[in-house]
């Protein structure tokens, strides 16, 4: 296996080509995230990119696919269930306290598995309390 570089250089290509994604595809709205590029061995400092709300959804819906396109193989229940507390995380933080049936089987792609798999999924973490059923049919608080 090859040694990490230590000099950066990777990491600044990546930066650089982060950079101007972020300034060709800038559409004047305020960041609502950064991102922050280093290196090893020492994890030093290459530079920080902001993201735009649109550029956040974009890179995330980049990200999901191409794990969908190279992983899906890879997937064991285990993962899986890791993925969809992910996603549950995910929409935890971005504000949501209700999610619903669609959010989840959205993520079927990218864990290798079925949507009855993962209604299935959904009853386990309502079982261990960490979702709660609504008075609408496929909408979940999470608890």
């Amino acid at each position: 296996m090859k040694p990490p570089e230590s000099d950066g250089s990777r990491a600044r290509v990546l930066a650089a080509a982060l950079r101007t994604w972020t300034t060709i595809d800038n559409d004047l709205e305020p960041p609502v995230a950064r991102i922050e590029i280093r290196y090893p061995p020492a994890w030093a400092f290459a530079a920080t990119n902001s993201l735009t709300a649109r550029q956040q959804t974009r890179l995330l819906a980049f990200l999901r696919d191409d794990l969908a396109e190279n992983r899906p193989g890879h997937s064991t229940p285990e993962r899986a269930a890791a993925v969809i507390d992910g996603l549950i995380a995910e929409l935890a933080a971005a504000g949501r306290d209700r999610i619903t049936t669609a959010d989840l089987t959205q993520a079927a792609p990218r864990i290798g598995r079925s949507r009855t798999w993962i209604a299935a999924h959904i009853t386990d973490l309502i079982d261990r309390g960490q979702l709660t059923e609504t008075r609408r049919p496929d909408t979940f608080r999470i608890a």
